[in-house]
This record gives structure tokens, sequence and C-alpha cells, in this order.
């Protein structure tokens, strides 16, 4: 398209990074007053930090609502506490082996074991890894393979923690363990030696921020469903049942990201199993908050408006003031336009000001926008 090579030619810009309107962390810098639900949000975050307590929040919306943006400034927020470890996964993957078992394997995959070594001694290390209880012995024989084995071995200990390889007999031996993550039991034992370790190095903490909850119920059998949901329950439990005490450990703080279907269909199933019994009940009697994200009014809309129009695309970052100036108009019309979704208001946004630096006009106003958007099929 012409106007994509204006600003290839133009701007140095190969590729145009909104097009995936997926948030990710430079759009923090588009954070628009969601002042109650962050300061909900902190609460749990401090809270958690000074009790050995495990809390579990909900983030509920619609998509473009701003789930994942939220997610991202939580976990922001919670790197001003060095006790906290956060960590971002999805539900949005397929199913590789057995219900249940391959969130825990989400979990340890999306952990950065080397991140947490930056800043650590090898003295610190090992003493955190020796000092676990000898009933952990093959967690530890494996977080030692990971920071201490030749580059096989480590590549290999991280493949085996999460899961992504069914290590054959050979790779158990060079691992020196003698079983496979294959139960859920067992992957719990590894968790219960990850927490353990983490709080030996002075993390007091493991969040969790859990994105697209919703899509549990498309890529497992609807049978499957409990077992995800119990769990949940039972991560919230933890470590009730394990050999290690409750000071020893680090806490968990799960912020779960969901749409509205997705709630719903959670309450579905707690009126069905209203007289049945079932895991649901008991899952959500542990919710300590729940939120639900709205669409912007007209104030939300403007700031959200004048953030996207300051993103420079050619250093990637945001700049003091609008690359074009805008009216009042316009921002009436994007807020017509989009009803005040959030992410809509960000992709035609961009589009409106990617055609307006294509054709250098000095004003963004609702005529402009109008037609650009005609133009680019909205």
């Amino acid at each position: 398209m012409k106007d994509e090579r204006f600003l290839e030619e133009k701007y140095g810009l190969k590729e145009n990074p909104f097009l995936d309107n997926i948030a990710r962390n430079i759009w923090l810098e588009t954070w628009v007053n969601r002042e109650k639900q962050l300061e909900d949000w902190k609460k749990i975050i401090s809270n958690a930090i000074s009790s050995n307590k495990n809390y579990i929040a909900i983030v509920i919306g619609d998509y473009g609502r701003g789930k994942t943006l939220s997610l991202l400034k939580i976990i922001e927020e919670s790197k001003k506490y060095k006790e906290i470890l956060p960590v971002y996964l999805n539900f949005k993957a397929e199913e590789k082996s057995k219900p249940g078992l391959d969130f825990l394997f989400r979990i340890f995959k999306s952990i950065d074991f080397y991140k947490i070594a930056e800043v650590k001694e090898k003295n610190d290390l090992n003493n955190a890894i020796e000092s676990l209880p000898n009933d952990l012995a093959e967690v530890k024989t494996v977080l030692n393979k990971i920071y201490f084995g030749d580059e096989e071995k480590q590549r290999l200990a991280l493949y085996f923690l999460s899961g992504e390889i069914k290590p054959a007999q050979s790779q158990l031996k060079k691992l020196e363990v003698l079983r496979k993550i294959e139960s859920i039991d067992i992957a719990k034992e590894y968790l219960l030696g990850i927490l353990g370790f983490i709080k030996r190095l002075g993390y007091t903490t493991l969040l969790l921020a859990i994105d697209e909850f919703e899509y549990l119920f498309s890529i497992v059998p609807r049978t499957q469903h409990g077992i995800y949901l119990a769990l949940l329950r039972g991560l919230y439990d933890f470590p009730i049942g394990m050999s290690e005490e409750v000071n020893n450990i680090a806490n968990i703080v799960l912020f779960i990201a969901m749409a509205e279907d997705g709630w719903r269909n959670l309450k579905e199933m707690e009126k069905r199993e209203a007289s049945s019994g079932g895991p649901i009940q008991p899952l959500l009697r542990r919710i300590d908050a729940e939120t639900t994200l709205s669409v912007f009014d007209k104030k939300q809309t403007r700031e959200l408006v004048e953030k996207r129009l300051r993103y420079n695309r050619i250093g990637g970052k945001y700049v003091d003031k609008p690359l074009i100036p805008f009216t009042d108009d316009f921002v009436d019309f994007i807020f017509e336009n989009t009803n005040g979704m959030p992410g809509d208001i960000i992709v035609r946004c961009g589009q409106v000001l990617d055609e307006g630096l294509a054709k250098t006009v000095s004003i963004l106003n609702k005529e402009f926008a109008q037609k650009a958007l005609e133009e680019r099929g909205f």
C-alpha cells in the first residue's frame, strides 16, 4: 500500500507495532484512570508481602476492556517490592499434557530462573537449594542442574521442569532423577521446592498474573473443567498437605483475568453444583477481590486519545505532546465510534494517526478521522 510505503520511507518503519493490538509493556504509558481498581490491587499486593496468606483476585472484562494491560500494570506495581517475584502466563494455548498438570508446567515455564540468579552469589543459590528438606531431593537435584550443570544439563533440566519434553530413561539418568513429572502431586512437589527456594533467596511472594483464563472452557472438555478449578483452590490453600511449613515458602497471589463470558460460565457452574457439590463453590468462596472493567467515559477517552497520539513509532517511545494536534470533535467521533472501548480507541487512533502522518495533515478532526477509517475498512 502507498501509505505503508510512505511510512517505511519517511519514518523507517518496517512494520506497524499496533497492528497487533495485544497490550505490550510499552502500552503501560496508555494507562488511564482506573485508580480505584488499582488501589484495590495494590492493597492485595501489600497485604501479601506482610503475611503468609495466599490470595486470589479476579479481573473481569470483555475483549478490548484492558485486562492484559491491567495485569501488566499489576506486575509493574509489584516490581516496586523486592520481595515479590511476578510471573505472567496465559491459558491461550493447547493442552499438551494431563489436565491440570499443564497449568503447573506453564507456571514453571514462565519463571525466569536465570533472572532470579542475576543478583545472587553462587553460594547463596547453593545454600538455598541445599537447605530444602530431603524429601524434595529430586527438586533439589533439578535446581542444581539448572544453576550448576553444564550447558546441556541446564537446558535439559529446564525442558524437563517446564514439560517441554517427555524424558527418556537416559535423560532421567543425566538429570539424576527417578520420576517423570507426570502427575499433579509430583508437580506440586516441584512447586513446593521452588517456593521454598525463592523464599530462601529473599522473595516472600510469587505473583501469578494469569491472562485469558476463559480459554480453559475451550481447550479442555467440560468434564475436565473441575480439575483446573480444584487445582486453583489447591493453590489458594497451598501448602496444606505438603511437607513444608507455610513460614518456609513464598506465598502465592493469583490475579486471574477472564472475559465476562468466562465469569458467567463459572457462575453457571456454581448454580449447577448448588445441590450436588463440586470444586467451583469452594473456589469462589476463596476469592479476595473481584473487579469488572468498564468502558471509558468521554473524559477517559480523551485522555487515552491524547496518550495514543503521543506514541512516536520512530523511537518506540512516548513524546511530550501528540504527533498531530486534535480537535474536540475528533474525540467525540472516536468516543461514538468505539463506545468507549479502550482497545478500539487505541486501534482507531493508531489508524487515523498513520493516515495523518502519511498525508501530512496539520490537525486531526472528525471529518478526517471518518474518511480515514472508512478508507481503511472501519
